[in-house]
């Protein structure tokens, strides 16, 4: 575990995560979505009308996937480190493609724009989104434009590496990921991941690797969350050690 007790260390820390400060859609419900412990992940109730979902990330696990196609809705996979999907559903659509910011075609490498295109996607706004790439995200939310993140009504992302906010030459791609991220979506959920560890970056603790559930903005009604996290509905993911308490994630 890094420990950065400097004051501009917890300024800068504190001016970025406000960003990810919590919301509720007035109205909603919270259900877990997925297996229990690691592949599970907190979403809002809202499943009518989707037209089609993505799932950036399989290894060896689709029970997200499996529950949201209980809703009937197609999903598109994409995972190059797997030679099959674990499980097989009629409405599972898998690729072995990396996800990256560019599209790099000798490397196997597409963009999520260009593979929204490609499935006849492009109209389509009322989208899922699962992204869980192992730091390449960054990348992605540099590069991807907001009205593609705008296609997806709710999204859930695993952040790897959020502690790169104590790195001054890295603040900047950090920052604007971040801002692009939630430029038209709120926070509505956050949870520690505690395969992770921790970062203490200016007397803040902070989880390296955070798992994020976002609504888009014109949803409905949103209020600051008052909840403290994790929740109820929230598992660790190393169910052998204890689940990493976040507090509100109010800074």
């Amino acid at each position: 575990m890094f420990i950065d007790q400097s004051l501009e260390g917890h300024m800068a820390a504190k001016s970025t995560l406000r960003m990810l400060r919590p919301k509720k859609l007035i109205g909603s419900n919270a259900i877990r979505i997925g297996r229990n412990f690691d592949g599970g992940y907190v979403m809002i109730d809202h499943f009518s009308g989707i037209d089609a979902a993505y799932s950036l990330g399989i290894n060896d696990d689709v029970s997200w996937d499996l529950d949201i196609v209980k809703h009937g809705i197609p999903i598109y996979q994409y995972d190059p480190t797997i030679a099959a999907l674990p499980v097989e559903h009629p409405l599972f659509h898998w690729e072995p493609v990396w996800i990256g910011g560019v599209e790099k075609a000798e490397e196997n490498v597409q963009t999520l724009e260009n593979l929204i295109i490609r499935n006849g996607h492009q109209d389509k706004n009322n989208m899922l989104l699962k992204c869980d790439i192992e730091g390449a995200e960054w990348p992605v939310l540099q590069n991807i434009p907001n009205e593609i993140l705008r296609k997806f009504s709710q999204m859930v992302f695993e952040i790897h590496d959020i502690n790169m906010i104590s790195q001054p030459e890295k603040m900047e791609g950090v920052r604007n990921a971040l801002y692009n991220l939630t430029a038209s979506h709120h926070i509505v959920h956050v949870h520690g991941n505690n395969y992770g560890g921790w970062t203490v970056i200016g007397g803040i603790p902070l989880p390296n690797v955070i798992e994020v559930t976002l609504l888009r903005k014109d949803m409905g009604e949103f209020v600051d969350s008052e909840e403290t996290f994790p929740t109820e509905l929230d598992m660790p993911c190393d169910r052998t050690r204890c689940d990493m308490h976040l507090g509100r994630f109010v800074f």
